[in-house]
């Protein structure tokens, strides 16, 4: 057979008003409204959840052809209203606001951040739309291309409730819709070899690139708005300064909140929501939610390695403190007692410790869990670990994986009926660990779960396992709302809400070590060099810790229905919303106490709430 040219045959782009892309190794269908090359660039391929795959085109459009007999594959604009639309998709009604340009209504985030309101019919969308009317508007500021750039912060599933504001009022999300990213400059051979260019230039050119960014085309950002940002700065700077920071540090600090995502914030003028850290220049009155208070610092000093950081003389830390006691901020809440007793402490301020709010955090109730009512004792018992949101593979040693999998080669020698799920991407393992991979029963799910499959798995589990360095409230919380007897380390945070016996069992050998509360300093201390290894006292722990809930059904069944229990009666998104809805009661100046205090915002000074006192 002689072969030659042959004319290409073009792979179709458009389906069914799905768009058709070959990436990953499988075929891909997107809704139209859904940018390719960012989807892929942000994970949004394998999260969306109106995305489809299959391994031909022929299986794909079978998929669809299947999935949408009965219905329009399409959004249907139905009728149009006073300053809304009237879309049918996906079997219900979409209120869309006209000036919230292209949204992809199969994504939640999307419709979040356009105000879309859904109902099953006309009247339920009007009536959304004027409940909407009176509620306060607040900013969710999670969005903001910095926080993408911090471990992409501001979606992690710690700041959910997001979608069930608290009465009176409505989470806002100004975000543009996304945007094709170009092809880079950095891109092919000509990029590589003028990279070592750009490496120098990008630590000389700080000023230049804050010129560029305030002279750069924003869609809806008009000049009033940017030189009110650029004020901003200037009068933080000021401040700042007078309050006796170094010119080079504020210069640092100024530059770290990224004027970019200040200006696409810009259109907004009202409250808003921060997520961990204070990226704002004090232009819009704020509250932020912080898990601990290294955070505030980010990324001018981060977590893991603080045991030795002598915080009373980081040119950060009057910075930090000018900003939160100025007007503008007007709350901190945590979920966690130990960081609301230490912010007061590390800045020394009574002006700050009056806007400390304490707060535990909530999670939703799931229908289905674990109730550990096996009939047999051989049967196959499942211990489950999970790595962080972000999936960083070294969160795998901060979370206790390795002490993890030494545990369990001893564990499953002595009991055959184990089985270990570990949700993670792995990090570089030595071939011991490997080894213990290889044995068998140790299966790793290293992709993206959507929340069906997540749930299943949480609920087909029995054991938990969470001996990390320290706490990580939602994968907590999770396992324990699915009825999961929690295995977990005595690390900061962890006992607040995990009590050893009680709903759950705590292994010594993280607290003092690895992370530790500093009262006199008021500073998180942690130390993750020591995770990098097994810790001998924490392996036998887990053993001990196991052995004995694999022994005893009845106790693994106790714990698990007290953790469950704990959820839904103390740890609701419904109570975290009653004690949010009062900071932002008195964010937005209600029943405030006239106190004087100096600040840079023009707002009254208010009162949040008295950081409550450890029992």
């Amino acid at each position: 057979m002689q072969l030659g040219l042959r004319p290409r045959v073009p792979f179709p782009v458009y389906y069914r008003g799905f768009r058709l892309i070959l990436t990953h190794g499988r075929v891909y269908a997107l809704p139209a409204s859904v940018e390719p090359n960012a989807a892929v660039r942000s994970g949004r391929l394998f999260s969306h959840p109106a995305a489809l795959s299959a391994a031909t085109r022929e299986e794909l459009v079978s998929l669809i052809d299947d999935r949408f007999v009965a219905g329009p594959e399409e959004p249907t604009v139905v009728a149009g209203c006073e300053d809304y639309d009237l879309v049918r998709y996906g079997g219900e009604l979409h209120g869309v606001p006209r000036s919230a340009g292209p949204v992809d209504l199969a994504s939640a985030e999307d419709r979040r951040r356009a105000g879309v309101v859904t109902g099953k019919n006309r009247e339920e969308v009007q009536s959304g739309f004027e409940a909407r009317r009176d509620d306060a508007p607040v900013e969710f500021a999670g969005w903001l291309p910095i926080y993408e750039k911090s471990g992409d912060c501001g979606r992690h599933p710690q700041f959910t409730h997001t979608a069930e504001p608290p009465t009176g009022y409505r989470f806002t999300c100004s975000a543009p819709p996304e945007r094709s990213r170009p092809v880079s400059r950095r891109d092919g051979t000509v990029g590589r070899l003028l990279a070592p260019l750009f490496r120098f230039t990008a630590r000389v050119r700080t000023l230049p690139k804050l010129l560029f960014s305030f002279l750069r085309p924003v869609p809806g950002v008009t000049w009033r708005r940017r030189l009110r940002v650029l004020t901003a700065v200037v009068r933080l700077g000021v401040t700042l300064l007078r309050g006796g920071a170094s010119p080079a540090a504020v210069w640092q600090f100024l530059h770290t909140r990224h004027f970019h995502s200040q200006l696409l914030l810009s259109p907004y003028r009202g409250l808003v929501f921060l997520t961990s850290m204070p990226y704002t220049y004090g232009q819009n009155p704020w509250v932020i939610e912080i898990e601990d208070p290294t955070t505030l610092f980010y990324p001018l000093i981060q977590n893991g390695g603080t045991c030795d950081l002598q915080i009373s003389e980081s040119p950060y830390l009057p910075i930090l403190k000018t900003l939160l006691e100025s007007d503008q901020c007007k709350g901190i809440v945590t979920h966690i007692q130990s960081t609301a007793d230490m912010v007061p402490t590390l800045f020394g301020s009574e002006i700050i410790r009056q806007k400390v709010f304490y707060a535990p955090l909530g999670v939703k109730l799931p229908s289905r869990w674990q109730r550990h009512d096996g009939r047999v004792d051989d049967d196959a018992i499942h211990l489950l670990f999970i790595n962080s949101w972000c999936q960083v593979p070294e969160n795998f040693y901060v979370r206790g994986g390795l002490d993890i999998l030494e545990a369990f080669a001893i564990l499953h020698e002595r009991y055959p009926q184990l089985r270990l799920t570990l949700r993670t991407a792995l990090p570089p393992l030595d071939g011991h660990y490997h080894r213990i991979l290889e044995s068998g029963w140790v299966r790793v799910i290293n992709r993206f779960l959507p929340a069906e499959e997540m749930a299943a798995l949480h609920a087909n589990s029995h054991i938990f396992l969470l001996p990390a360095a320290r706490i990580h409230i939602v994968s907590l919380l999770q396992a324990m709302s699915y009825g999961l007897a929690v295995v977990g380390s005595d690390g900061w945070g962890m006992e607040e809400y995990l009590h050893h016996e009680r709903n759950g069992l705590v292994v010594k050998g993280r607290y003092g070590k690895v992370s530790w509360a500093d009262q006199t300093a008021g500073m998180l201390r942690e130390d993750y060099e020591p995770m990098a290894v097994t810790d001998p006292v924490v392996v036998q722990g887990i053993v001990d810790a196991v052995s004995r809930l694999v022994e005893d059904r009845g106790l693994r069944a106790r714990l698990g229905r007290a953790a469950r229990n704990d959820v839904e009666t103390k740890y609701t998104v419904e109570r975290w919303n009653q004690n949010l809805t009062k900071v932002f009661d008195q964010a937005n100046g209600n029943s405030l106490p006239n106190v004087s205090r100096g600040g840079f915002g023009a707002d009254p000074p208010m009162v949040i709430a008295q950081a409550a006192p450890r029992p």
